[in-house]
């Protein structure tokens, strides 16, 4: 074989297991196109890097698309909704995508659900969490206001906590701090007497925030251990800002 035909042979064959590196394809790739030179990388560029650009032409990407996967609960789910079109089918497949953090999926079906059923509290408070669960604070705020008009205490307070978190993770810190308020006066969620109190420092309330924060330590004395155990990161937390403001607890 002529030199020129074995170099450009050979560089061909370092572009092809580069393009094999690249891909994070199967190594034994490269040892086929060492081996079996020049054949081997002749054979690897048929056979998967001219398969993957024939590809991304077709797609416009090299990313496989991904076809989403019913279960066996939201294909039923689904055929329901066909047969009979009530909005609880709606809110139970909102649901059950809620289940898959399938977000996205979700709200469309609670949005129906709602539109057939406005008394429906579950589909609002499902909206409010898919909302949230893709970081669209403002609008889950919105959908959590609505559920609250209706219903202050939904779900043990957690729907007014999580309007207050809604609230702060969106920056309206204002309204964050009178959700929390109204959160502390009526429920023991030590999350928001933390949040509640770092509102307050943050607005020049140094001492306000402490005495909340001595509160959530006080607070946790007479805990069940079991309570103790899931407030355990809120109770750290408060003894890290009290320690930071100079204030040591036995």
């Amino acid at each position: 074989m002529p030199d020129l035909l074995i170099y450009g042979a050979a560089g061909f064959m370092v572009w092809m297991c580069l393009d094999c590196i690249q891909r994070r394809e199967h190594f034994v790739w490269i040892i086929i196109m060492i081996v079996l030179f020049p054949v081997g990388a002749a054979a690897y560029f048929f056979v998967v890097k001219n398969r993957a650009a024939g590809g991304a032409r077709a797609g416009g990407s090299l990313t496989p698309i991904r076809k989403e996967v019913e279960t066996e609960e939201t294909l039923q789910l689904k055929e329901l909704i066909g047969k009979h079109h009530k909005a609880y089918h709606y809110e139970k497949l909102g649901q059950a995508y809620i289940e898959q953090k399938k977000f996205e999926r979700a709200i469309p079906e609670f949005e129906e659900a709602i539109q057939r059923d406005p008394e429906m509290l579950e589909a609002r408070y499902g909206l409010a969490k898919s909302l949230h669960g893709m970081g669209r604070y403002e609008e889950a705020a919105v959908a959590l206001e609505k559920l609250i008009a209706i219903d202050k205490k939904y779900d043990y307070g957690n729907a007014i906590f999580g309007l207050a978190e809604s609230y702060r993770l969106s920056g309206n810190e204002e309204k964050a701090l009178e959700a929390y308020g109204e959160v502390i006066n009526s429920f023991h969620f030590f999350k928001a007497y933390y949040h509640y109190a770092q509102l307050l420092d943050k607005r020049g309330k140094k001492q306000e925030a402490i005495d909340y924060m001595k509160s959530i330590v006080g607070s946790s004395k007479d805990l069940p251990d079991y309570k103790l155990e899931k407030e355990r990161f809120w109770i750290d937390e408060a003894y890290k800002f009290l320690r930071k403001n100079g204030i040591e607890l036995a």
